[in-house]
């Protein structure tokens, strides 16, 4: 197995590293962690970085792993590595060190970047192209540690700032931000070529989040003119193989699916008809158990006054992963992983 670091964007404390072990699964590949630090995240996985960059949100770039050390051993740490046959002769490099938050506020980034070329510089005469160079080695500082890594592919992060709510055709004040959308269809481990199920699609963030990463989105709300709204945004952004309904969750009538992904309505922006907010998450919950294939993933978001897991109880799906999220000073919402149990 090869080993990768993924510099994490640190927007969230669990989502980032919890994301990316869900999308190394997701593209079928198994995975060790080696090392978890603040914003950094070192696996051995033979996932292929460049196609997990086009599916991430919460990490900034995926690099090869070659040491991990404590900063007074960093050159020698460097000099013990493989990273110079790594580096392919006669190609370009650059060396960049990059400090978390504010660790090691003692080291002078710029100095500590040189040493590390001219070490490198010493056993082979690469040329060094600050601008465009063709491998671009990292020294990331976190934790009173130094954790280096040639970047092998980056985040386009820009892209969900393109996807932005206010850009679409369609507009509600109750949509997803697109990178936490992104997450969501993740944590569900969509498969590229799956089939993703929004029971509360509202007007399409987390289909149009699937589509894009060659899922195919299928979305159900109870609302016509959302509906529409989701349709009117999975075209915008150039998805074409969709499937929506207007109907009720607790009522689904489609075959089974490879991932649930869904945020339902409780906020302020939101209604949730006449049933109380318990009463929804108690009706729906049995029907995506029933709905989901095997073995498979249902995300699923909450108020942190509801709790899914004593809701859950008795229905075959096992909780795998909790995770915390401040939206706004009135509202905290948990996010949830379950796993279908297989028949």
């Amino acid at each position: 197995m090869g080993r990768l670091i993924f510099l994490l964007s640190g927007e969230h404390p669990t989502l980032p590293a919890s994301e990316v072990l869900a999308s190394i699964e997701a593209e079928g590949y198994d995975c060790r962690v080696k090392e978890k630090i603040d914003q950094g995240l070192v696996v051995r996985t033979e996932a292929d970085p460049k196609s997990l960059s086009k599916r991430i949100a919460m990490t900034h770039w995926i690099g090869e792993h070659f040491c991990t050390s404590r900063l007074d051993e960093v050159l020698d740490a460097v000099g013990s590595t493989d990273l110079i046959d790594f580096l392919p002769h006669g190609e370009s490099i650059a060396v960049r060190v990059r400090r978390i938050k504010q660790y090691s506020p003692e080291v002078d980034v710029i100095k500590l970047a040189k040493d590390i070329a001219d070490q490198l510089l010493e056993e082979v005469k690469f040329q060094v192209d600050l601008t465009n160079p063709d491998n671009e080695i990292v020294c990331v500082l976190t934790e009173d540690l130094c954790a280096l890594g040639v970047v092998k592919a980056k985040v386009d992060r820009s892209q969900f700032e393109e996807r932005r709510p206010k850009r679409r055709t369609a507009i509600h004040p109750a949509t997803l931000q697109p990178r936490f959308a992104r997450v969501l269809v993740n944590l569900a481990r969509t498969p590229r070529e799956g089939s993703l199920l929004d029971p509360f699609c509202g007007i399409g963030g987390i289909l149009l989040e699937a589509g894009l990463i060659g899922a195919k989105p299928i979305g159900m709300d109870i609302k016509p003119d959302l509906i529409e709204g989701a349709k009117e945004n999975l075209k915008w952004a150039g998805v074409d193989e969709f499937e929506l309904q207007v109907g009720d969750a607790r009522e689904l009538s489609i075959g089974k699916v490879d991932a649930i992904a869904t945020d339902p309505p409780y906020g302020r922006q939101a209604s949730t008809g006449d049933l109380e907010l318990k009463e929804v998450y108690e009706e729906v919950l049995p029907v995506l158990s029933r709905t989901l294939k095997g073995g498979r993933y249902l995300c699923i978001c909450a108020p942190q006054e509801l709790d899914l897991k004593e809701l859950a109880s008795g229905l075959k799906l096992s909780l795998e992963e909790k995770h915390k999220q401040r939206v706004h000073k009135d509202l905290t919402r948990n996010i949830y992983v379950f796993r279908r149990k297989k028949d």
